[in-house]
């Protein structure tokens, strides 16, 4: 009797460190360095024509619907719809990551400024806008921490990514 309770806590303590593995263990990463460099690369060759990129999973779209009716480059390089929307969000999050969080108060601290400093807008204006960018930030901080995984793998692609991403939106 005491053998078979033994053998059935070694099963049941097999069983939860087997558990404890599956649950404790980070996700697969979905994200390639082929993946992020070729995402990169869409984004420079499709921006002069698509404009500014700004990332949401909207724009993910409708990038690769505007490109697969014209030159379907996105296509080409290998993605379809589901897997352009899911690289390029891992990229944009990985991108993120790797971003100082005190850079991004900063971004964030000279837009608040430059909307308090508009005489064009009332101060209900003001407050109603910079609650807006207050909510955005929340957002971008969350896709910041969700980045951790992806942001080995695009670490070597910040550079580029910075000065297609904020180099015109900072005015570089």
């Amino acid at each position: 009797m005491a053998e078979r309770r033994f053998a059935a806590m070694r099963r049941l303590a097999g069983a939860l460190a087997l558990a404890g593995m599956i649950f404790d263990s980070p996700p697969a990463l979905a994200l390639t360095a082929r993946d992020a460099s070729a995402v990169v690369g869409l984004i420079e060759a499709l921006q002069p024509e698509f404009g500014q990129f700004a990332y949401d999973e909207e724009i993910a779209a409708d990038w690769y619907e505007r490109d697969a009716a014209d030159k379907g480059l996105i296509g080409s390089a290998g993605f379809t719809a589901d897997s352009w929307k899911v690289a390029l969000g891992e990229t944009m999050r990985g991108f993120l990551a790797t971003m100082p969080v005190a850079e991004l108060d900063a971004i964030f601290a000279k837009l608040r400024n430059a909307i308090s400093g508009m005489r064009e807008l009332t101060e209900a204006q003001k407050t109603e806008t910079i609650a807006a960018i207050d909510e955005e930030v929340e957002g971008l901080m969350a896709l910041r921490a969700e980045g951790d995984p992806f942001a080995d793998v695009v670490r070597p692609l910040t550079p580029k990514i910075r000065s297609l991403i904020l180099g015109p939106a900072m005015g570089q």
